[in-house]
């Protein structure tokens, strides 16, 4: 049986966009390192919890480490400005994994209200990284946490429309990195 002419058209532009990987705008970043690992099981009342609840869709945390007596501490706060939390990693499992968390040790973490699914972003402004070299300035939060802005460059970005520009001059969406959640570990990578 012959395919129509069109059918092969099609069979082929779905092979090569197949092994051009159909990542035409680099939607998870490559260029800066990202690593961290969280067991929501071994700290069960941890802020970060909140934002890994599909059903809390809207709800990020941004997602910091320090270090304290010399154990990691991952602080969190939620997108509400007010909650915020420490977990202490004292497992020999934790303290065992890399904490690279994107390009100046902050991460934003949350399910989006608008049914894109979790996202994992850097908390830097990456306008400010490309045009200036500026890895200082930390992005806060702005309208009631649903958007984040730099204080350098003064863009807003939608946290839950795949991190874009929604005021300010144009320019690049937030960093993004892959994020993957099974209930109990929460891994975030690039």
């Amino acid at each position: 049986m012959l395919m129509p002419l069109c059918c092969y058209m099609v069979l082929s532009l779905l092979f090569t966009l197949s092994l051009t990987g159909c990542d035409a705008d680099n939607e998870y970043d490559v260029d800066h390192r990202c690593f961290f690992n969280f067991d929501t099981n071994l700290h069960n009342t941890s802020i970060i919890r909140h934002a890994l609840n599909p059903l809390s869709s809207g709800t990020f945390a941004w997602v910091y480490t320090s270090q304290k007596s010399g154990i990691i501490v991952v602080n969190t706060q939620l997108n509400d400005g007010v909650t915020s939390g420490q977990d202490n990693i004292t497992t020999a499992k934790e303290n065992y994994s890399s904490y690279i968390l994107g390009t100046n040790n902050g991460l934003l973490i949350g399910y989006s209200s608008l049914g894109n699914g979790l996202f994992a972003f850097d908390r830097q402004c990456p306008n400010c990284i490309k045009d200036y070299n500026l890895y200082k300035y930390a992005l806060s939060w702005a309208n009631n946490g649903q958007w984040v802005k730099c204080a350098n460059c003064k863009r807003v970005y939608d946290l839950n429309n795949f991190g874009v520009v929604v005021e300010g001059d144009k320019g690049s969406k937030l960093i993004r990195y892959k994020a993957f959640y099974d209930g109990t570990l929460l891994t975030v990578r690039n």
